[in-house]
């Protein structure tokens, strides 16, 4: 895949930069949100039907879990000032294996965003990573196939781009 060209990029409030981005693949007929969760590090997608953006938000880790979930809904509301057309955000799951992510912690943020899009009448989804990417990206072992892109951002944005509607049970 050829990198993500970055058309805009700009500082927001306290450590999100937002990139404006030429979309690599066709953008969806509805607005989709890709979020790749974290207690400190977390990546954001936002595909409208004429745009995309990624967020690359690097939070400070509260101890308290309140805290930690109050804190990422101040963040989407910071980044997301418009939902669109049948709104629908994707949510990395968890990954099954040995991992030292604070999964728990993580499963909290997940619950907090769940619960902050369903506020705005948002579709939610949480689905595994390996999902994922073995839909958008053509293999579940491909974590990123952008250089320029830090990994978070393109897990966010394979987020954005799953649909849910092409996985076979």
């Amino acid at each position: 895949m050829s990198e993500i060209v970055i058309l805009k990029k700009e500082k927001m409030d306290g450590s999100i930069t937002a990139f404006d981005i030429e979309p690599p693949f066709p953008l969806p007929e509805r607005t989709k949100f890709g979020v790749d969760p974290g207690t400190v590090n977390m990546g954001l997608a936002i595909l409208h039907t004429k745009s995309a953006q990624l967020f690359k938000i690097k939070m400070v880790r509260a101890d308290k879990a309140l805290d930690r979930m109050l804190e990422v809904q101040r963040v989407l509301t910071l980044c997301i000032r418009w939902f669109g057309k049948s709104p629908l955000a994707i949510i990395e799951g968890a990954a099954f294996m040995k991992s030292n992510y604070r999964q728990v912690e993580i499963a909290e943020v997940r619950a907090s965003m769940a619960l902050w899009f369903h506020k705005y009448k948002v579709e939610v989804e949480i689905v595994p990573p390996n999902t994922i990417r073995k839909q958008v990206f053509g293999h579940g072992r491909t974590k990123n196939p952008w250089s320029n892109l830090q990994d978070d951002l393109a897990a966010s944005l394979g987020c954005a781009y799953y649909d849910s509607s092409k996985t076979s049970n």
